[in-house]
């Protein structure tokens, strides 16, 4: 009767819950199998084509390492909705991007192969950063220094990915842009994301804490600083939005001047994500399913509807979509955690760096159809460093590689010319 029916929701909301906590705490343990690749994806993967003479399409790395994007944490029951699980990336990988680097083998934003020179090519990989005090290990960076003026170049801006991604989210568009505004621009992968690697060791169960990937983040800010002579400007996206916050706190505590401003993209907010699990079991049932299985099982690696709908706007193209599941896919192995989800809890809140005394000026925006950082997460997180939200109107959780990411970066550019100029 009615009594039976109300325990029997009540049991099935508790179950997806606990099922939401264990599809983001586990994650990857959780994989299933991927099924073989589809003739038509296979044919897609082998399909060159030359690029347009003149076309001015931004280019995308081949598709080789892909990130673990989204895992969580929570502790006693607590739920903690996205963050990651991503995985140490082992020396073949780094291999292989360095010998498609070699072949001058790109991808332009349709996800077909061109050639283009060897000078071009490496000129898109800087060396690796060697994370100080941590014998053998190496950080991918992409980027490098201006390639035009056009009245940029107070800053040197510091792109750092989320989870599932590397720096070749930045590759398709971002990097190419600001640089041809005048501003030196490198992309950070993270430990244990694309290439980053630490040579003569299996991948360990956890890559590292919060505070550790927030102090990888801080020097290699301060190296930039040294290399150009001015402050930097960080840029977050998603969960390393939330890994920048605790970096730019740390360097505002210790050297104020380093940073000039910090901008964050579809962030995940200071107290991390357990508001965000109580909203979408409340909302949406059926989007807190979809996202749990999309996560416990990566099957926004095999489904392409799914990646769409996770990370992408409607109207991407599938072949575009079916290029970033690939690069999501690659890089990431089964067993390794890129936080101990356990641990970040007791590392919650990360200071707001907006509110502190001599912090630097702050950037939060963020897509209005993102499914994964929603509107009361991107309030909170511009509510805790005291600014206004930008909303990107159209745009999705993946704002930078989406048909939408002029929108985004002209956001970004825009904010970026206000900073004071060293």
């Amino acid at each position: 009767g009615r009594g039976s029916s109300s325990v029997g929701a009540r049991l099935s909301a508790r179950g997806l819950a606990r099922a939401m906590a264990c599809s983001f705490c586990i994650g990857p343990t959780l994989q299933l199998a991927p099924p073989p690749p589809s003739a038509g994806t296979a044919r897609a993967a082998l399909r060159a084509a030359a690029r347009p003479s003149g076309s001015g399409e931004p280019l995308a790395a081949c598709p080789s390492e892909g990130e673990s994007f989204f895992g969580t944490g929570g502790h006693r029951g607590s739920l903690a909705l996205g963050l990651a699980l991503p995985t140490l990336a082992v020396t073949t990988h780094a291999h292989r991007r360095q010998q498609r680097r070699r072949e001058g083998c790109l991808l332009p934003r349709s996800g077909r192969r061109v050639a283009v020179s060897t000078a071009a090519a490496a000129a898109a990989a800087a060396e690796p950063f060697s994370v100080p005090g941590v014998e053998g290990a190496a950080l991918e960076v992409l980027g490098g220094p201006a390639t035009g003026s056009h009245g940029g170049g107070g800053v040197t801006l510091l792109l750092v990915h989320g989870s599932y991604r590397a720096a070749w989210c930045w590759e398709p568009y971002f990097l190419d842009f600001f640089r041809s505004r005048g501003f030196d621009t490198y992309a950070l992968s993270l430990r244990g994301q694309g290439a980053s690697i630490r040579q003569g060791t299996p991948p360990p169960p956890v890559a590292g804490t919060l505070e550790e990937h927030a102090s990888d983040v801080a020097a290699f800010a301060a190296q930039l600083q040294q290399l150009h002579g001015r402050p930097v400007a960080v840029l977050g996206h998603s969960f390393g939005g939330l890994i920048v916050q605790q970096a730019v706190a740390d360097m505002v505590g210790r050297s104020p001047s380093l940073v000039a401003g910090m901008a964050l993209l579809a962030s995940v907010p200071p107290s991390g994500n357990a508001g965000l699990i109580g909203r979408y079991l409340w909302r949406s049932p059926w989007l807190a399913a979809r996202i749990t299985w999309g996560f416990a099982t990566r099957a926004f690696e095999r489904d392409a509807g799914l990646c769409r709908e996770l990370f992408f706007e409607s109207e991407m193209a599938d072949e575009d979509v079916k290029v970033y599941m690939q690069r999501m896919k690659d890089g990431c192995l089964a067993g390794t955690r890129l936080l101990d989800l356990r641990a970040l809890a007791g590392s919650l809140p990360v200071p707001a760096a907006g509110s502190l005394a001599g912090g630097p000026a702050v950037l939060v925006f963020g897509g209005d159809k993102d499914v994964i950082v929603d509107a009361e997460a991107l309030d909170e997180t511009a509510q805790a460093h005291g600014v206004t939200p930008v909303r990107l109107p159209g745009a999705a959780h993946d704002a930078m590689l989406g048909p939408r990411w002029r929108d985004a970066a002209e956001v970004l550019l825009a904010w970026l010319q206000t900073l004071p100029r060293s």
